[in-house]
């Protein structure tokens, strides 16, 4: 009897120790934790490697992966070191370095389709933390020039329209500090063809006016409706 206690003990601490280097999340399409497996949009992988690297990797639950990223903290708030983020494609959305928790270098970038968009430089410089975002991002021109952007550019997928689908697409992004567009997915789809022109459109969106967070630029996130036939 105490033989196959000490094997139990002997067991469950290995096991303990091999769940510990591996935790799996379920994330909803804002990338908020979600408890439930079936609302969940992505699945997040945590792997620390030691106490101030921690390796995440993102995928969606049809398995394409959305991003790969290092954070400096067990809490995922601070960015540190090489990220990669894709498209639900599986094509690069953008690709470079946080240090920090904020980008720095040469950060490459593609729109929706695969081809290059200019690259972006960030200084690297040591930003003060706050917390309080005092103005939001902005288009440029405002609400009315973002509407003008979406009538003119929004191409309606054929076979959606031949079959009347409709609705309307949330696409989540981020508008960094340099007031690019990155990080989009889709927060609550209608269709495969409009889910994709939506991102398409959304990934060639000109640069914004970045919030601003006690007069110094910072990232936000953007949830944009893109309709269809409504």
């Amino acid at each position: 009897m105490k033989i196959f206690i000490a094997i139990s003990v002997i067991i469950g601490m290995f096991g303990s120790k091999i769940n510990a280097q591996e935790i799996k999340q379920f994330l909803d399409p804002q990338l908020n934790l979600t408890l439930s497996e079936e609302k969940a949009k992505f699945v997040r992988t945590i792997t620390p490697l030691n106490d101030t690297t921690f390796q995440v990797q993102i995928v969606y639950k049809t398995g394409e992966t959305m991003m790969t990223g290092s954070f400096r903290d067990k809490n995922l708030i601070v960015e540190n070191g090489d990220f990669v983020f894709y498209y639900a494609s599986g094509g690069k959305e953008s690709q470079g370095k946080y240090k920090n928790g904020q980008k720095v270098g040469i950060w490459k970038r593609w729109n929706f389709d695969g081809q290059e968009k200019p690259d972006r430089i960030y200084q690297d410089e040591n930003f003060q933390e706050t917390t309080r975002i005092t103005n939001p991002a902005r288009y440029p021109g405002g609400f009315g020039e973002l509407k003008k952007f979406i009538s003119v550019n929004l191409k309606y997928p054929e076979d959606a329209k031949n079959k009347n689908i409709k609705g309307t697409v949330y696409v989540n992004f981020v508008v960094d500090s340099k007031g690019a567009v990155t990080q989009a997915v889709v927060a609550e789809g209608v269709y495969y063809q409009l889910d994709e022109e939506a991102l398409r459109l959304v990934s060639n969106l000109p640069d914004w006016e970045p919030a601003k967070r006690d007069g110094k630029p910072v990232s936000s996130s953007f949830i944009l409706p893109v309709p269809f036939g409504n």
